[in-house]
Formats: C-alpha cells, structure tokens, sequence
C-alpha cells in the first residue's frame, strides 16, 4: 500500500482536493490542503484531545458546519514524502479492523506518537560513517536476519543501537557488522570486547561505494521504509525504537548519500582468528581500538545465505 499511497502523492493534488484511502469501513483520506501541503486525515465523530506538532508534521483538529470532526496530519517538508506515505500506511492499516470511531481517533494519535520519534528533522544529523554502518546492519537484518530467524526475533537479536560489543545475538550466534568505503584495505575493531567471545561468531564486511543522489542505489530513508513495510505494527514500533536509539530519524538530506554495494564478506571469528581478547591485553589497558588488514582474513573466510 505505501507504494500506492507514494504513487498517488507524486501523481498529484489540487489544493483542497483529497481521496479515499484504505476500506470504506472509515473516513480516510489523502490529499493537499489549501496551503498545498500533502496531508492525511480521518473525519468521523469523536472525542479530541490536545496533539502536540512536529515541525515536519502539523497536526490539525476542527469540526465541519456539518458537525464532522477532522483529524489532519500535514507535511510541511515535501522532501520527506516517502515517509510520509509509509506513515499514511499505517495508519491506514492500524483501524482497518476497528469499528468504533472514537476507538479509530485513539488509535490514529497513538501510531502518531510512535512515528513522532522519528520526524524530528532539528536532531544532530548523523555523519556520513553513521549512515554507513546502520545501512549495513539493516542490510543484514534484511538479507540474513529475517530470513533465518524470522522478523521478531530479527529485531530484539538487532542489539547494536544499544551499545552493545555484539550487532546481533540470537541463540548461540553472533554476529558483528562492519561497513567500510569501497577500495579500503583494513576494517576497524572499535573496542577490545567487540570480537572477543568465548563462542565462536562472524565478522560481516559490507564494501559501500559512494554514487550521486540521482544513481539507484541504496538510501538510508528508503531502507528503512521497505523494512516498515513488511512489518507488522507491532514489529514497526520495536523498530521505530531502535532507530530511535541508534540516532535515526527520518531527515531529507539521508537522500543525499547514495551507495553501491560492491562487496560482502563473511568471515569465522574462531580461536585463531585475528583479534584482541580481554585476557591476552594488559590489564592496564583498558580501551583499545585497532584495525584489521582484510587481505589477511582468507583463511577465515565462509559463506553465509
């Protein structure tokens, strides 16, 4: 649905002009409003209550001569407007099974609250290496994570936006993501205890190369709208957090930084591998950050799916 909901955004409003979204059971529509802004809204009966705005999403509530009430989301940064479809999605799919309406409001204001985490475009932006390594552990998510362990698991495994030493941890697996710039010879190990373990694990390298904004490659923003989109909304809520977390939000200039992916490496984190381990540093050492040359890991080299 959200690539339907984008599609009819980009085919056009006229000011003041909404359609229908989602199944007749509710008053759901898109649109523009009078001062040209894309916008959602839900017109029923209910019993309002104060909304607090963002400064990319203007919330709105008035009632019609008619005595209608209208809930209004409105965009005021076009550059976010995929997004701001998914965010539509949403909420369309959160009340498709309720019939009352003023349960449908209460319903509607809280999907909002949640995705409020992440229209916060006055955040630090993150750094371009920022964007490379969450790329890559979404990435991971995507292509192994899910398909193995399932979408749930897949999430509360993803433990890096918390600080952890290990990307992801899901029974007696784990497994540490690096992104590096395509060309570049060494991977960097951030802290002692980021590959030390007592269980065997894996180093996954993905190799980004930078493009234009106009190359079809791979964007942080639409990364994540294609994860929300096969999720449940339980599942978009555990994620909202983790982004949340990891410094995420959703921000028009993510768009700017393009990547291909020209390389994907897995490689076994067994005994001999190459690595600083707590009980072979110093004690007085207790920090330590420290590169690895990839050349050297064929040896350690597998294959994941």
């Amino acid at each position: 649905m959200t690539d339907n909901i984008l599609k009819r955004f980009i085919e056009g409003f006229k000011e003041g002009h909404f359609v229908r979204v989602g199944s007749k059971r509710h008053d759901l529509f898109i649109g523009k409003d009078d001062e040209g802004r894309y916008c959602y809204e839900y017109r029923g009966v209910f019993s309002p209550v104060k909304i607090v705005g963002s400064k990319p999403l203007v919330v709105n509530q008035y009632k019609t001569p008619e005595g209608i009430l209208i809930l209004r989301f409105s965009l005021d940064l076009n550059d976010l407007i995929g997004c701001f479809s998914a965010f539509c999605e949403d909420l369309t799919t959160s009340v498709d099974e309720i019939s009352d309406e003023n349960v449908v409001y209460k319903t509607l204001t809280a999907r909002y609250q949640e995705w409020r985490k992440l229209f916060k475009p006055d955040r630090i932006s993150m750094s371009e290496p920022e964007i490379q390594g969450l790329i890559g552990e979404l990435m991971f998510m995507r292509d192994y994570a899910i398909p193995h362990w399932g979408i749930d698991n897949a999430i509360e495994s993803w433990t890096g936006p918390e600080k952890t030493h290990k990307d992801f941890s899901y029974g007696n697996e784990w497994f540490e993501i690096k992104t590096i710039s395509a060309g570049k010879e060494t991977v960097r190990i951030s802290s002692i205890e980021q590959l030390d373990s007592d269980i065997d694990g894996t180093l996954v390298i993905y190799s980004l190369e930078k493009m234009s904004p106009s190359f079809n490659g791979v964007k942080l923003n639409s990364l994540v709208n294609e994860l929300y989109s096969t999720f449940s909304l339980a599942q978009r809520d555990a994620l909202i957090n983790k982004l949340s977390l990891f410094g995420y939000d959703f921000n028009p200039t993510y768009d700017n930084f393009v990547f291909a992916v020209t390389d994907k490496a897995a490689y076994h984190v067994s005994k001999d591998f190459p690595r600083l381990e707590r009980n072979n540093v110093p004690l007085p050492i207790s920090k330590a950050l420290y590169d690895i040359i990839i050349s050297e890991l064929t040896p350690f080299k597998i294959q994941i799916d």
